[in-house]
C-alpha cells in the first residue's frame, strides 16, 4: 500500500514541479525587474532556482524507478536528494532576500509535499526490505 501511495504522490509531484519551476521563474522576473537586489544575490537566488530544476526531477526519477522495482538503491539515492532539495524550499520560504506571499504557498506546498515523499520512501525502502525474495 506504500508502494502505491508512494506513486501518487510521485506523480502530483512531477506536475507541481513543473507549475513551481515556471511560476517561480515568472515571479523571479517580476522581482528583478521591480525590487532592488544587493549586487550578486539576484543571481545566486536564480541559480538555486536552476539548481531545483535539475536535482528535483532525477530525485523523482530514482523515487519512480525504485518505488516500481521495490529496489530499495534508487530510492535511497532519492532520499539523499531530497535533503538539498528540502533545504532549498526552505531557504525560498524563509531565508531569500524578498518573499511574496506567492512564493510562501508555492514553497509551502512544494515542502509538505516533499515530506510526504520522503515519508513514504521511507516506508517503501522498510517494506521492500522486509519482503521476501521470490
Amino acid at each position: 500500500m506504500a508502494a502505491l501511495a508512494l506513486e501518487v504522490a510521485l506523480y502530483f509531484g512531477r506536475w507541481y514541479v513543473a507549475f513551481y519551476w515556471v511560476l517561480s521563474l515568472l515571479v523571479f522576473v517580476y522581482k528583478g525587474t521591480n525590487l532592488p537586489y544587493p549586487d550578486g544575490v539576484f543571481g545566486m537566488e536564480l541559480m538555486y532556482l536552476f539548481l531545483l530544476a535539475l536535482v528535483e526531477p532525477a530525485r523523482l526519477t530514482l523515487a519512480s524507478q525504485g518505488n516500481k522495482t521495490r529496489v530499495a538503491f534508487p530510492l535511497t539515492l532519492s532520499l539523499g536528494l531530497a535533503l538539498p532539495v528540502l533545504i532549498l524550499h526552505i531557504y525560498y520560504l524563509l531565508w531569500q532576500t524578498y518573499i511574496l506571499r506567492i512564493e510562501q504557498l508555492l514553497n509551502g506546498i512544494a515542502l509538505g509535499l516533499g515530506t510526504a515523499q520522503l515519508l513514504l520512501s521511507v516506508l517503501a525502502i522498510v517494506s521492500s526490505s522486509a519482503a521476501p525474495v521470490p
